[in-house]
């Protein structure tokens, strides 16, 4: 791999990776949360309804949220691979063309 390549894919690796971390760390946090609170209802002997059905709507959140970042990564997934194939055709037109070769 050409090192301006890895000049190019290096920054866009970084930020991915710091994107995830910064919606998926709330989210997990949440997330732990609410699997706390279902584990202590069900080792109640009778759970208090409300509070069952409050866990039950964080979980829709949260399968809400998840399906939300599932869409953008599919589309941050899509942006970088348009841009890896921009970088791609730039790298292949600087290229010097064959010894011999002419193009009219």
């Amino acid at each position: 791999m050409p090192p301006g390549m890895v000049d190019a894919i290096a920054p866009l690796i970084a930020t991915f990776m710091i994107g995830i971390f910064i919606l998926l760390f709330p989210l997990s946090r949440r997330l732990g949360k609410v699997l706390e609170e279902w584990m202590r209802l069900r080792h109640e002997s009778s759970p208090d309804r409300d509070r069952l059905e409050r866990l039950e709507l964080g979980v829709r959140e949260i399968r809400q949220l998840v399906e939300g970042i599932d869409q953008r990564m599919e589309l941050l997934g899509e942006r970088q691979d348009f841009m890896e194939s921009l970088i791609e055709a730039k790298r292949t037109e600087s290229l010097p063309a064959e010894a011999g070769r002419t193009d009219s």
